[in-house]
């Protein structure tokens, strides 16, 4: 049975609100939502149509069933206003013949915080927004918490498989994982300003670059895996364009790309500090391409600091680090074991082949 917005989950609320660190939501913009797709729907409409920030509880372990759209490209209504959804370990997936995203978030005013929950088997149909699981655009602002998106697929010209944002986007203690894109950025792609933390990004494809992550504008990566993606071109597991950013703590192993440079990281026309991040076991597939761990490219500074790139494979030289003519500095990172070669064909101070 649904419950007013009068304040009748004011300790439920403020009970969630400490677990994840959240302020409590004013009473009057609290809704719990029965486990029913009919009712997620309206208790979005809602929560749009109310000013100020508004707190959607979801009825616990439930799985939101979408069969139709709600609108064209979406299963759900667009979010136009500040609303969280606290997911208490539900469940909002697509189980339809009609191809539609889970969410759209849009404009200054749309902020969507995602809290414990899971956005599964979205299909982009805008034929060209992109984001199978999540869309967020015009300067909104994307925030998940414990989340994991999984299973979605953007088709036709739309980059982000799992999620697209071309906002401000914070991924937190969160899982994206085998998602799809035919084209840039298998599991997120984001152009504004993104921070990711305690976040794995595994098992995602790109049939462009980015089979992990397509990161353009800035970036802070920290305590993160980027883990066993695959692009068709470079970047199986980050590919930066016009970023500036730093990466910590992080690990990027298993990566592949399979016609192009950067099996790890692929590093065009961007400023990028790596910082006790190890990049491992990567690879490039097709015999010219190389970087099996990284591909630095014209134009682009790369530091890395304490971290190291070891045991990654390329066909041609060089399997650890491929400098194309960029400036990449190393500070106590051992390049080392990389297969042929550690580091070409631009001088790098520090790697010995």
């Amino acid at each position: 049975m649904s419950r007013s917005r009068t304040g009748a989950l004011t300790v439920a609320a403020a009970t969630l609100a400490t677990v994840f660190a959240l302020p409590a939501p004013a009473a009057h913009a609290q809704q719990f939502v029965p486990c029913s797709a009919n009712s997620l729907r309206s208790a979005i409409n809602l929560a749009n149509a109310i000013p100020g920030p508004a707190a959607l509880f979801l009825s616990s372990g439930c799985t939101y069933t979408l069969t139709a759209p709600d609108n064209p490209g979406n299963g759900l209504p667009v979010v136009t206003s500040d609303i969280s959804i606290l997911g208490s370990g539900a469940t909002i997936r697509r189980q339809s013949a009609t191809d539609f995203r889970i969410l759209k978030v849009t404009g200054t005013g749309g902020r969507l915080t995602l809290n414990n929950l899971t956005i599964r088997d979205g299909r982009d149909a805008s034929g060209g927004e992109g984001g199978g699981g999540i869309a967020a655009f015009g300067g909104s602002t994307l925030t998940l918490n414990s989340v994991e998106v999984t299973r979605n697929f953007a088709g036709a010209t739309g980059p982000g498989g799992g999620i697209v944002s071309y906002g401000t986007l914070n991924l937190r203690n969160s899982t994206v994982s085998y998602n799809i894109t035919t084209n840039n950025g298998g599991g997120v792609y984001t152009e504004g300003t993104t921070s990711i933390s305690n976040t794995t990004i595994t098992g995602n494809t790109a049939k462009d670059f980015g089979g992990g992550l397509d990161a353009r504008g800035s970036i802070t990566l920290t305590g993160s895996r980027v883990t066993d993606n695959a692009a068709r071109f470079g970047g199986g597991g980050i590919s930066a364009f016009q970023l500036t950013g730093t990466v910590t703590d992080t690990l990027i192993r298993g990566n592949s790309a399979a016609e192009n440079d950067g099996g790890g990281l692929e590093h065009h026309a961007s400023t990028l500090t790596l910082e006790r991040t190890t990049v491992f076991a990567n690879r490039v597939l097709s015999s010219g391409a190389r970087g099996g761990g990284v591909a630095n490219g014209s134009g682009s500074t790369l530091t890395i600091r304490n971290g190291s790139v070891t045991h990654n494979f390329s066909n041609t030289a060089a399997g650890g680090i491929f400098n194309d003519g960029g400036t990449v500095t190393l500070t106590a990172t051992p390049v080392t074991d990389n297969f042929p070669t550690n580091c070409s064909p631009s001088v790098i101070i520090g790697c010995t082949n």
